[in-house]
């Protein structure tokens, strides 16, 4: 089937989380490269990222720990310098192919506004907060089917910088998975889990309308074959 809708994850997919993670360790009091070090070594074990937060404050509950945080005056925040450089222009030209455009990660639903906010051009704008699921839960991809309003999951690919949360949930969700290299957890799965098979991956978010053409293409082509 024809493409009709892409969705696309939020970290590392379309924001640059360098800056959020290295304010953390600043508020942890551990070097950035301390922190980074050992996020990657949960990373790699396949650990919920915010695991990395009990090598430093065993035992710690993150959401008290946020809050601390927060009453400290570091609340997150996603500003334009955050976002990648290739993230709007794509988000862009996706819509004015005409391509329903969606952005939904595991992410506090304060995201949504802050996007809305950057004038990120889409049409759907969700989080794992408001929906009240995260990936890679299958009731998470119901979520972005549903979203994206009477498609089929074949109409739909979902874009994302993790094998384990994005590309392998949606693909087996009947949708098109696209894995994007680049950011700590593609670097890390690609070389650590190279049993995690997947078929579509770009390297940065500006071969993507090529790549969406080309398996529209071939859908279409395969299809008037039969």
């Amino acid at each position: 089937m024809t493409l009709k809708a892409v969705f696309f994850d939020v970290g590392e997919t379309l924001i640059d989380e360098t800056r959020d993670w290295g304010e953390w360790a600043d508020y942890l009091g551990v070097s950035r490269l301390t922190f980074f070090a050992a996020l990657g070594a949960v990373i790699s074990r396949g650990q919920h990222h915010r695991e990395v937060f009990n090598l430093f404050r065993p035992g710690c509950n993150f959401a008290a720990l946020k809050a601390q945080r927060e009453a400290h005056g570091r609340t997150y925040t996603v500003k334009q310098i955050d976002l990648y450089p290739d993230a709007v222009p794509c988000l862009g030209e996706l819509k004015a192919r005409g391509l329903r455009v969606g952005i939904a990660g595991n992410q506090p639903a304060a995201i949504e506004g802050a996007l809305a906010a950057l004038g990120v051009p889409v049409d759907i704008l969700a989080s794992s907060e408001s929906w009240g699921v995260e990936k890679p839960s299958s009731a998470f991809f119901d979520k972005v089917i549903e979203a994206a309003g009477g498609l089929v999951p074949a109409e739909i690919a979902y874009v994302g910088d993790r094998l384990d949360n994005d590309v392998l949930p949606a693909t087996k969700a009947g949708m098109v998975g696209i894995f994007l290299r680049r950011g700590p957890w593609a670097a890390i799965q690609s070389s650590a889990q190279p049993h995690l098979a997947f078929e579509h991956a770009i390297g940065s978010l500006s071969e993507l309308p090529a790549l969406l053409n080309a398996i529209s293409t071939t859908a279409t082509g395969s299809r008037s074959c039969l």
